[in-house]
């Protein structure tokens, strides 16, 4: 159940409505920080991992014969075969394609990771990059290297959520490390599973969490601490089985001896509050950005 002693104690909050109202009130709009947008170093380590490759595609620029030409430099050059997904947006070495469904379904597989091929095999890499267009446009394009660019930033795009989500773990790990600098007996882990602890600390772990991964652990004194953080900028179904996740997994810690603290914000709870008075009714802890800059945390970590 929600702490509320420790609420009205330190942020004059004495009931779950309350604090449901707070957080909902003081929910920030957006977690997209500047560096949310592309890992620039990122996609330039992965552009540049293939530069040999691509210079060796340039010389398809302007071709005449485009089909022999490239049947020519995999025959000489086979290397460069492994940068075709990756130009087509994918990172999969081995591609499987519905080739036709007249007069039945049929599939063809790609192998893009080979040292070598036969002629056969080119032959059917060359018509794949004709199918897919990509051959006409090695042709045409005035830089290859600045297209693998392009394309790197595009699939960059997907880690945008793993980066959303790094936004809250920042913010605790300096917390965390601060505490640690005055309180050195002070221990924390990040992202592991909880038989870890276990092993390495020799504390109590409800068996059923054994192989369940967390966030963060914080062990002050041999009191233990379980951080989980979300962000949710939209709505769901996926939120409210995390809250009923968090929920059960509060009061399992809680029979060893645990603390819980759930750190989460986003605009989208405004439209979810339901599911997030479940969670604030359940959980010890919580905790939104703003609780969090007025020493919520801090609070919570040099409890007895």
């Amino acid at each position: 159940m929600a702490n509320l002693e420790f609420y009205k104690r330190h942020f004059g909050i004495s009931s779950v409505d309350n604090l449901c109202k707070e957080l909902c009130d003081t929910l920030i709009e957006t977690n997209h920080t500047y560096d949310f947008f592309v890992n620039w170093a990122k996609v330039t380590n992965n552009r540049n991992a293939f530069k040999y490759e691509v210079a060796l595609l340039k010389s398809l620029r302007n071709s005449s014969k485009p089909t022999s030409d490239f049947e020519k430099l995999i025959s000489r050059y086979p290397e460069v075969v492994k940068v075709i997904p990756i130009l087509l947006a994918c990172r999969d070495g081995i591609m499987k394609v519905l080739d036709s469904i007249e007069p039945v379904i049929q599939y063809k597989n790609y192998n893009f990771s080979k040292k070598s091929y036969n002629s056969n095999e080119i032959k059917d890499i060359v018509k794949f990059t004709e199918k897919t267009g990509l051959l006409n446009m090695l042709c045409k394009m005035e830089s290859a290297t600045d297209y693998l660019l392009g394309v790197e930033v595009g699939i960059d795009t997907n880690a945008r959520k793993n980066r959303s989500g790094d936004f809250l773990e920042k913010m605790v790990e300096e917390i965390i490390l601060k505490q640690k600098k005055q309180n050195p007996a002070l221990i924390f882990e990040k992202q592991k599973k909880f038989s870890y602890i276990e092993d390495k600390y020799n504390l109590a772990i409800p068996s059923v969490l054994s192989n369940r991964k967390f966030d963060w652990v914080i062990i002050n004194n041999s009191k233990a601490i379980n951080i989980e953080t979300n962000f949710y900028s939209g709505t769901g179904s996926k939120p409210s089985e995390i809250v009923d996740s968090y929920v059960y997994r509060g009061k399992v810690l809680s029979s060893s001896g645990w603390k819980f603290a759930w750190l989460t914000d986003g605009e989208g709870w405004k439209k979810m509050r339901n599911p997030l008075r479940n969670g604030v009714d359940n959980i010890d802890y919580t905790l939104n950005v703003n609780l969090l800059r007025k020493g919520a945390l801090e609070k919570i970590i040099t409890l007895r």
